[in-house]
Formats: C-alpha cells, structure tokens, sequence
C-alpha cells in the first residue's frame, strides 16, 4: 500500500516536468494593454533552446514555476532582476540584453 502511494505520489511530480520539457516554444501573451502601449507583440520564448543549454534546475523552480500559465512576467519585473532579467540570464553578458525588444516580442501588436 505504501509503495502504491509513493509511486503515485512521484508520477504526480514527475509527470508535469516531463509533459513541460517536451515544449518547443511558448507564447507569453498576458499584458496585452501595456504591450500594445510599447507597441510590441507576445512574446515567443524558445524552450526548446533554453534546453539545450541549461539544465531544468537552472530555471525551475526558483525563476520560473514549471507550469504553462504560472508565471505572471512582465518587463518592470525584468528589469528588476527577476525571469529574464535574473542575474546570470539576460541582464548579463551571458545573453543578448533585454532591451533587444524584437529578439523576445513579435513584431506588430
């Protein structure tokens, strides 16, 4: 019975991690009125990439949760070091700054 519960218990971590790992890209389209004002598009995040160079425990869960939905971004909390903006990500020289709009934002609104 024990056994039954932890193993239900581990496919209940373990399943959301994997359905997330095999997601190529995300659309971020939250905060529609403050990016039409900035004149950009949702953002495109390339998970796909981010996956060939970090580790999940790079990012999850202390930057992101690991939830499609779960992160409320915005670009003030980028700027304030945190998701994108968090120290070693792209408010670093280890990535392209994040002033570079179009490289995250579609183009149009």
């Amino acid at each position: 019975m024990i056994k039954r519960i932890l193993i239900g218990t581990c496919m209940l971590l373990i399943v959301p991690v994997i359905a997330l790992s095999a997601v190529d890209s995300i659309k971020i389209e939250s905060h529609g009125t403050s990016r039409n004002k900035a004149g950009v598009g949702p953002v495109i995040f390339p998970h796909k990439l981010h996956k060939k160079s970090f580790k999940c425990a790079a990012c999850h869960p202390k930057i992101f949760k690991a939830k499609l939905g779960g992160n409320s971004i915005t670009m003030r909390q980028n700027m304030n070091k945190k998701f994108c903006g968090s120290p070693g990500c792209h408010n670093s020289p280890k990535a392209f700054p994040l002033f570079h709009c179009n490289k995250c934002h579609m183009k149009g609104k």
